[in-house]
Formats: structure tokens, C-alpha cells, sequence
């Protein structure tokens, strides 16, 4: 029986993904984050299959030197660091958990925006400082009720409808725009449809990105989208960092244009160290990390060898990114 080799891709244990493969295959994990085609090819190029984060670039450059590839799991949802159309004339099935961190997701973005409108942070920095209640109060003020603000939404899938509940919850006035989800859908979720991105935009007082990564979404946000907004809107943002036009959301933030934002995800990751984000007060930053809960972990590591294993014995994993190829595949 052939013994396979699998690549994890980002640092870990492996001791999950050994338990679930160790009959069938070596296992081996990556030291530190792999971000280029070179090293990625230097650590696996001869491995049947890996397991991904989101920035490994799984490009068709990658895909055609790995003459034993079969398969090609992510950690998570996302999949705009995978060629998918490679894999699939390849015959690489590519594999991922749409339901991943959900509940996590939804949480830190929420959490984010509440610690934006509550200028929670900017409170705690002024206390560390020593600053008076009184210096403080002046130097956040005007805070407003929720039941006063509306919260936009810009997508309606699994993770934004989370966000709508939970806004909803706290008294916001909830809107969000997604040309892809029914009419009936917003109704059930009593979150008002805007007929366009610029309705949301105008109107939101909190704005938060729950939309894929594609070339139509790619700088979705950019200059004159933020001149749209008023000038205290907040942006959260944990979907794709290139949704947002980076450069143009630091001008804004530093000329006043908006009020402040939320950020689990960059352009460019990891965020570099002399980022002027990062020199910014009126910006909350995380390092792609609201995915993460010890649940959420150790599940998708499990369920992703599974799938894994699936593939490498001739199953079909529960969840294929890219159907074709299973044709493709008894052709």
C-alpha cells in the first residue's frame, strides 16, 4: 500500500492530524509561515497533499510542480489563495469547511465595532495614562446609544446573518446590502435591504465587510467610497483585507474622512511592523485572528485530515470547492 506524504503548511502540533492520517501517511508541519511559491515548493513539492492557511500561495505555478498532488485542504473558508481552475485540470480536489468559525468570526467583528462605538480603547489608553474622567469624557465624546446608530452590513451569508442577529439584539437599525440573497431572506432576519452599496454606505453609522474575495469585490472600499460615509462611520473588517483599498482607508482615517475602523485582515500579511496603521489611535488591529477559539481549532484540524483521508482512499470528502474535478477524476 502506497505510504503518502502530507504537508501541513503553517505552523502546528500536528499531533490531531497525525492521530487522523498516521495509517496511512507521514505528516509533517512547516516551522513558520509559508508565504512564497519557492518555499513552498522547497517544503512539499513532493507531498500528496496539504493543509492550508490563507497565505500560502497555491498558485498554478505550485500546482504544476507537485507531480504527486491530490488534494488540497484548507483550513477555513476561504479559498482566493488557491487556483482553483489548476487544481481542477490537475485533478487536485480542493477541499474546505464553509461552516468554519462561524460564531468566532461573527463575535470578534462585533466585538470590535462595540469597542469602536464605546471608544472602549481610546478610554482604557487614557486611564493607563493617567488622564482624569473628565479629559476623558471630552476626548470621546459624543458617544451614542446603539438604538440611535445603524449598523450596516455589507454581504448577508452565514457570518454577517450572525452580525445582524446580534446587532439586532443590542437595538441597532440593521441594513445591509447583498444583490445575491433573496428579498424574503432580509424579512426573516428583520434587517432592512438596501437596493445598492451606496444606500449602506451613506446611512451606516458602523459598517461591517462580509463579502468573498474576487476579483469584482477586490478594493470594493476604496477613496470614493469613503467619502460617501459620514464622517464618524466605523469599518470592521474581518473577511479579505485586499476588499479594502488600504491606502485609501489610512488617508481616511488620518484626515478625518471617517471615524475610525476594525481590522482583522491586510492587504498585505502579516502586517509589516512600520505600518502606518499601526501609529493610528482611532483603529483597532488583530493579526487574522478571528477565526480562532480552541473549538473552532482543533475541529477544523480534525475535519480537514478527514477530508484528507477521504480523498487519499478514495472517498469524497464532504465538502469539494471545486466539483468538476470529481469527473474529471472517473474520466
Amino acid at each position: 500500500m502506497t505510504r503518502f506524504k502530507v504537508a501541513i503548511c503553517s505552523p502546528s502540533s500536528a499531533d490531531i492530524e497525525r492521530e487522523v492520517l498516521n495509517d496511512i501517511a507521514d505528516v509533517t508541519a512547516a516551522t513558520g509561515d509559508i508565504a512564497t511559491e519557492e518555499a513552498l515548493l522547497s517544503y512539499a513539492g513532493d507531498a500528496h497533499a496539504l493543509l492550508l492557511g490563507s497565505l500560502e500561495p497555491v498558485t498554478r505555478k505550485v500546482i504544476e510542480n507537485m507531480p504527486n498532488l491530490r488534494v488540497l485542504a484548507r483550513y477555513g473558508i476561504g479559498l482566493d489563495n488557491v487556483d482553483l481552475k489548476a487544481a481542477t485540470e490537475r485533478g487536485v480536489v480542493v477541499t474546505n469547511d464553509p461552516d468554519y468559525a462561524l460564531e468566532e468570526v461573527a463575535d470578534h467583528a462585533f466585538t470590535m465595532a462595540l469597542a469602536l462605538t464605546r471608544r472602549t480603547v481610546k478610554i482604557d489608553r487614557m486611564m493607563r495614562e493617567g488622564r482624569s474622567g473628565h479629559e476623558i469624557k471630552k476626548a470621546v465624546e459624543p458617544i451614542h446609544a446603539n438604538s440611535s446608530l445603524t449598523f450596516g452590513i455589507l454581504g448577508l451569508g452565514n457570518i454577517a446573518r450572525r452580525i445582524a442577529t446580534r446587532a439586532k439584539a443590542l437595538g441597532f437599525r440593521v441594513v445591509s446590502y447583498d444583490p445575491w440573497v433573496a428579498r424574503a431572506e432580509f424579512g426573516l432576519l428583520g434587517v432592512e435591504r438596501a437596493a445598492d452599496l451606496e444606500t449602506v454606505l451613506r446611512e451606516s453609522d458602523v459598517i461591517s465587510v462580509h463579502v468573498p474575495l474576487t476579483p469584482q469585490t477586490k478594493h470594493l472600499l476604496g477613496e470614493k467610497q469613503f467619502a460617501l460615509m459620514k464622517k464618524s462611520a466605523l469599518v470592521v473588517n474581518t473577511s479579505r483585507g485586499p476588499v479594502i483599498d488600504q491606502t485609501a482607508l489610512y488617508n481616511a482615517l488620518k484626515n478625518g474622512t471617517i471615524g475610525g475602523a476594525g481590522l482583522d485582515v491586510f492587504e498585505v500579511e502579516p502586517l509589516a511592523a512600520d505600518d502606518p496603521l499601526r501609529r493610528l489611535d482611532n483603529v483597532i488591529l488583530s493579526p487574522h485572528l478571528a477565526w480562532y477559539s480552541e473549538e473552532s481549532h482543533k475541529r477544523v484540524r480534525r475535519d480537514m485530515s478527514n477530508a484528507v483521508k477521504d480523498v487519499l482512499t478514495g472517498k469524497r470528502p464532504e465538502f469539494v470547492a471545486n466539483p468538476d474535478v470529481m469527473t474529471r477524476l472517473k474520466a
